[in-house]
């Protein structure tokens, strides 16, 4: 079986941000006003069929967030949004959860929407690299998730049916993509998040990658495509 695994938040702990949103915008809590405002951006791009770099992307939304809090996003507290954003660490259960993985036999690549050298860094930084065995970008696919080029990208370049893979990711609409294209799901409950309404099930939901180890996902046969 394909696992597949989104990076920020998922398999990174965003929470390192704080700091820097606390020092250069004046509060911690604006990293999560940034992240959800980013991240509606980038659902508005994959909706229109459009690319954007997603690290630009990121950095625009920090200056638009500090600008709401009357303070202005310098250069300063851009690269250290940018540094930071590369050296997040990983969730505790992570390095256990894709060792467990990796034991019973299962090939763990990631896929993230930051620029393929960002996602490298990333999970080279976190210690996370030599648990994996690959990495992708949409940057690659040149659309970000989820639109469904980024998961097809990876279904082929892996040579594996969207039945036999696993998209894993703490993002409902990271899960709605991936479950768009076939793919199985599991949803991780980071921050208390639950999968989204309206929408058919995660085939698993979690609270950590530890709890992953004995699930079985190739029971019920092939995962027909979401339609509607």
């Amino acid at each position: 079986m394909l696992w597949v695994f989104d990076i920020n938040e998922t398999l990174l702990d965003l929470a390192a941000l704080d700091a820097v949103f606390a020092e250069h915008v004046g509060t911690a809590t604006a990293r999560t006003e940034w992240f959800d405002l980013m991240i509606r951006d980038a659902l508005v791009v994959a909706a229109t069929g459009d690319y954007r770099d997603f690290a630009k992307l990121g950095a625009a939304c920090a200056a638009a967030v500090a600008d709401a809090h009357g303070h202005t996003f310098t250069d300063t507290a851009a690269a250290a949004l940018a540094d930071t954003m590369r050296s997040l660490p990983a969730h505790p259960d992570v390095p256990e959860g894709l060792a467990t993985l990796r034991e019973r036999g299962h090939r763990l690549v990631a896929l993230g929407n930051s620029p393929e050298a960002v996602v490298r860094a990333q999970l080279e930084n976190a210690g996370l690299t030599p648990l994996l065995d690959g990495s992708y970008s949409a940057e690659q696919a040149g659309a970000l998730k989820p639109a469904a080029a980024p998961y097809r990208m990876v279904l082929s370049a892996e040579r594996t049916e969207p039945d036999q893979a696993v998209m894993v990711a703490a993002h409902d609409w990271d899960i709605a993509g991936a479950h768009a294209v076939g793919m199985r799901t599991v949803f991780v409950t980071r921050d208390g998040r639950r999968p989204l309404p309206a929408w058919p099930d995660p085939d698993l939901t979690v609270t950590a990658l530890t709890d992953t180890g004995d699930a079985d996902l190739t029971a019920g046969g092939p995962r027909p495509a979401h339609r509607g």
